[in-house]
């Protein structure tokens, strides 16, 4: 064999274990993806399944969207920041949406020691959850937060839009408890939602199929199979999601 000939088919091996490989990592990629939903699905029926502290039906009921980050941990020793991905869906008029990707960054969850985690919940109750789920903002400051309340049967007349926009429990240690994440980022996390929907519009990488705030308006049931772990939670801890 020439080298000229050697070289050729040295070129095609390696290309051909370029694309292998670059296919495998894709697959992991999305085993991953499936598996933030498979715990944040965990998380969910976790803090629902608590007997007296879990959050009150009624604020269930109230739900318009809900989002689960687990496993949110501190960025790096000595440094302040937090962060962590999870997964939301909102209440459409035919049951819970398809879910997308989301991320938290900054604030406190209920945690102060460097390598401790938290599978925080946020209970969104506004009207407009399904905009301002789709955006970046301050919780806090972008939407009113407070600390969950817990207690199974708490007074279903409780009006929680007129205390909160959003309600936050976070566990740690194995307890779950309200607590405030005001001054924490809420952003959608556009590389994950583009791996798992295709390309989004108005991500830092640019796009043409479908926005995040298309999807949170989408029936659950047509979102990718590996998420359907997320919605059937959803549907079983809260209920079948249809907007009240």
């Amino acid at each position: 064999m020439t080298n000229s000939s050697f070289n050729r088919v040295a070129l095609g091996v390696a290309l051909i274990a370029s694309v292998a490989l670059s296919a495998r990592a894709q697959e992991k990629d999305d085993e991953k993806l499936g598996k933030r939903a498979e715990r944040a699905a965990q998380v969910l029926t976790e803090l629902v399944s608590l007997p007296d502290k879990s959050p009150p039906k009624s604020l269930l009921n109230a739900a318009t969207c809900i989002a689960v980050v687990p496993g949110v941990v501190q960025a790096g020793l000595g440094v302040g920041g937090r962060f962590g991905f999870g997964v939301a869906s909102c209440r459409t008029p035919s049951g819970w949406s398809a879910p997308v990707f989301v991320g938290l960054k900054g604030g406190s969850f209920g945690f102060q020691i460097g390598g401790q985690s938290a599978d925080v919940v946020l209970v969104f109750v506004n009207k407009d959850a399904q905009r301002l789920a789709s955006s970046t903002f301050d919780i806090g400051a972008g939407a009113s937060v407070a600390a969950g309340p817990v207690g199974r049967n708490l007074s279903a007349e409780t009006d929680y839009k007129a205390k909160a926009e959003i309600y936050s429990y976070s566990k740690t240690k194995g307890l779950f408890a309200g607590v405030s994440l005001s001054g924490t980022k809420w952003e959608s996390d556009y590389d994950a939602n583009k791996k798992e929907y295709g390309a989004v519009p108005n991500s830092p990488n640019g796009g043409d199929s479908k926005s995040v705030a298309a999807l949170l308006s989408m029936e659950g049931s047509a979102a990718p199979s590996d998420l359907q772990v997320f919605v059937q939670s959803l549907e079983k801890n809260v209920g079948n999601g249809t907007e009240k």
